[in-house]
């Protein structure tokens, strides 16, 4: 195909994930052209293999990071205002078996003395005392954000969490939020950057399933099966997470150092009525017997979310699973919390892993490695380069910021727009949910869906995008099932995020548009259905489609353990 060129100052953004997303989004709302480029999909990497928390970081507040907290509930205040239909808040439940334990490992760890602390840390815990004076400082820290402060809690008291009383005497609750699904946000993240390109007559581009390749001229050729670029970029950002390293080596061979110590992080999705009923509408967020922090999260209505492990990885990322041993050890600590349900190899559904982008560090202790973000310059570069190391879902926003800063200092532009207070586009206030619904229920009903059912699936879709819902609802072809069989989903949805959202394999709509990847079942009618829609558009061979339904379902059972049925 023939290739076009960028125009005006480009940068290009290397990465599609949460960070990249919204650096990309930072640019251009100061006037900048941005190409945004993802080997794969966007939010295909950590972004999607988060806790899928919304948080200001209590336990790095044991290791002296009061500035990396302050300015994380900073954001987790933003993101709750601009992104209110998928950052809601959260209280947690944190149950400990002790009063004094833990304040001597706590002061160690404070001063830098990892190793005297885990000398110290005391075998059932940090008890109570510890933890009121952490959670006052949280409070502390956020104060003026309108947030409640947190209690101590008598376990066993109505509407908490059942956890084992016995065993864990002391408890107290507190509040941070929740992000169900980060590839959603980061979707969003894109689309608002389009129409702040669009609205400024600024070029923004994002090529997915994309390869890239430096050009004898210099300049870098970046094509996927639709489109041919090619870029003389102002600047270069590798925003490739947890394959910073293996990006850095392509584009500046030069530069040998190791910016990226991944560790290995497993999740558990459990189907188990009991535990989910146990644990209520709060989180639970406690101490395995290692003393690494474990999440006990209601996930939906049905599913609870367990994780996370946290082991040194080296490899490729995209070969990083869930193994045994990390499911025994979750499974076992549930069971510690709630051994009057304690959950079966039977109640797990599915799992999922990723690679955390950290900074490479010397400490033997994962944990003890900095959450904190850093933009490294890479002054070998034939252009102005950096790489970003570190940084988290709930800091996406801020991360951006200070590094459009830097950018835009360089090239000797100025800071003309900010994210600070631009909703995402999809913000939708709890009180205009219910019109939100209504509208996209009656698109539904014109389309021939039944009025029981148009409220059940405008309900869904309002609650993935907000309220572009009743647009995405709108628009199916007279000669299609106006819904996906198997789902509450309306068929128009598919067009709508191949047009407005860059879905281009069934990967894309089951696992980072539609997030069928955590439907309960998912069969595969379903995939034929999307498949087949697909092929409709133009975006799969027709003679592709049961391949491609049998190569997806495979991909989710190898990477999750998922059955489609």
């Amino acid at each position: 195909m023939p290739r076009r060129a960028a125009r005006d100052t480009t940068v290009v953004v290397l990465g599609a994930g949460i960070n990249g997303a919204a650096l990309a989004r930072e640019l251009v709302l100061s006037g900048v052209g941005v190409v945004l480029v993802d080997a794969g999909d966007l939010a295909c990497g950590a972004t999607a293999w988060s806790t899928r928390l919304v948080h200001g970081g209590l336990r790095y507040l044991e290791y002296g990071e009061v500035g990396l907290v302050r300015e994380s509930l900073a954001e987790r205040d933003r993101l709750v205002r601009l992104a209110p239909h998928l950052v809601a808040p959260l209280e947690f439940y944190l149950p400990m078996r002790t009063r004094a334990g833990g304040l001597a490992a706590a002061a160690a760890r404070l001063v830098g003395c990892e190793a005297l602390a885990k000398r110290w840390r005391p075998a059932a815990g940090r008890g109570s005392i510890a933890v009121g004076i952490g959670l006052t400082l949280y409070d502390a820290l956020a104060s003026g954000a309108g947030w409640p402060r947190h209690r101590a809690v008598r376990p066993g008291g109505a509407g908490l969490p059942t956890v084992d009383a016995r065993a864990f005497p002391y408890a107290a609750v507190y509040a941070d939020a929740q992000m169900l699904f980060p590839e959603r946000f980061t979707v969003e993240l894109a689309v608002d950057a389009r129409r702040s390109a669009a609205a400024q007559g600024t070029p923004f581009t994002l090529l997915t399933h994309a390869s890239l390749a430096r050009e004898p001229d210099g300049s870098l050729g970046i094509s996927n099966a639709l489109d041919s670029l090619g870029v003389r970029p102002a600047a270069v950002i590798n925003a490739t997470g947890a394959w910073v390293d293996r990006t850095r080596a392509e584009l500046v061979p030069g530069d040998t150092r190791t910016l990226i110590g991944g560790t290995k992080g497993s999740h558990l999705l459990l189907d188990s009525r009991p535990l989910r009923e146990a644990l209520g509408a709060r989180g639970v967020y406690a101490e395995a017997d290692d003393g690494r922090p474990v999440f006990v999260l209601p996930f939906g209505p049905r599913l609870v979310l367990v994780g996370t492990t946290d082991l040194p990885f080296h490899g490729d990322p995209a070969t990083a699973r869930a193994d045994d041993r990390e499911i025994a050890y979750l499974l076992a600590a549930v069971a510690r919390l709630f051994p009057h349900v304690p959950p079966g190899r039977s109640s797990l559904v599915q799992h999922y892993c990723g690679v955390r982008p950290l900074p490479a560090a010397d400490s033997a202790m994962p944990a003890s490695v900095t959450r904190r973000h850093m933009l490294v310059r890479h002054a070998e570069a034939p252009e102005p380069t950096w790489s970003i190391v570190g940084g988290k879902l709930t800091t996406c926003r801020s991360l951006a910021e200070q590094a459009a800063r830097e950018v835009l200092a360089t090239l000797g532009l100025p800071v003309a727009g900010s994210s600070r207070e631009r909703p995402l586009p999809g913000s939708l206030a709890p009180e205009a949910r219910g019109a939100c619904v209504a509208e996209a229920a009656a698109a539904l009903v014109a389309a021939g869906v039944d009025a029981a059912r148009a409220a059940i699936a405008a309900a869904h879709i309002v609650a993935l995008f907000g309220c572009r819902g009743p647009e995405a609802c709108r628009a199916a072809a007279p000669d299609v099932p106006p819904l996906v069989a198997g789902t509450d989903l309306p068929t128009a949805v598919v067009g709508f995020c191949v047009r407005e959202e860059w879905a281009a394999t069934l990967d894309d709509l089951v696992e980072r548009r539609l997030m069928l990847l955590f439907a309960m079942p998912l069969s595969r009618p379903t995939l034929a259905a999307l498949a087949t829609e697909l092929a409709r558009l133009g975006r799969l061979p027709a003679e592709r489609v049961a391949a491609e339904v049998e190569r997806v379902a495979n991909v989710l059972h190898d990477r999750y353990g998922k059955q489609v049925t």
